[in-house]
């Protein structure tokens, strides 16, 4: 029973020893394309052609041999065994140097765009500075015109309260032309009335007069006979 339990507790150590583990990113060295296995062994069947410098994770190691997982994205994670000797740990230079030029790159790229951004708000910023000084003096134009607008306003009012007085003053005239007219019409009637009357009185006292005198010249001629 004690030996069971001493084989069995082996079995698990070598099991754990030789067992999957953390995962560990390494690169391939080997200046030449190396061979990527079915299996831990030379006479395994080659599943592909790898280059130096392509990054794996390790995921098993047994006798020499990594079980390791392909992490390019054309390796569509493509998994196989590779002899160790051939992976190492740490970047390698020609993948930094790669690394640094594609990040140089990119940093130009974005170098150019924030120029271009910088440009392009410039441009904005002095068009903005254009309306602005455009709006100002827009701004002083529409306060010159009100200035003159409200003066002119204002001696409108004037004119217009001038007119009413003067007009108000016309109307008063009028109406009292057109009195001042009715009264000499009523006194030009009043005084052909008083002509017309003295004439009558006069005709009437000549009638008066001439009927008198006529009755005396009969009386006179009357005393002789």
């Amino acid at each position: 029973m004690t030996k069971r339990l001493i084989v069995l507790g082996v079995a698990v150590c070598i099991g754990f020893s030789s067992g999957p583990g953390r995962a560990e990113k390494v690169y391939v060295t080997n200046p030449t394309r190396i061979t990527l296995r079915n299996g831990p062994g030379i006479n395994e069947r080659i599943l592909a052609m790898v280059p130096q410098d392509e990054p794996v994770e390790i995921l098993e190691s047994r006798q020499g041999w990594r079980r390791i997982r392909l992490l390019d994205p054309k390796w569509n994670k493509k998994e196989g065994w590779m002899a160790s000797g051939f992976l190492a740990p740490g970047v390698p230079g020609e993948v930094l140097a790669k690394s640094l030029k594609a990040e140089n790159v990119r940093l130009k790229q974005e170098l150019t765009r924030i120029e271009a951004e910088r440009e392009t708000l410039t441009d904005e910023r002095d068009q903005l500075r254009a309306k602005v000084q455009a709006n100002e003096r827009s701004l002083m134009e529409m306060q010159k015109k009100y200035g003159a607008l409200k003066q002119g306003a204002e001696g409108y009012l004037k004119l217009k309260e001038e007119y009413a007085g003067a007009r108000e003053r016309m109307q008063n005239a009028v109406a009292a032309a057109k009195r001042l007219a009715e009264e000499n019409k009523v006194l030009r009637s009043s005084e052909r009335n008083t002509w017309f009357m003295t004439g009558g009185a006069v005709m009437l006292a000549g009638l008066i007069f001439g009927f008198v005198l006529g009755k005396r010249e009969k009386r006179r001629k009357s005393s002789y006979y």
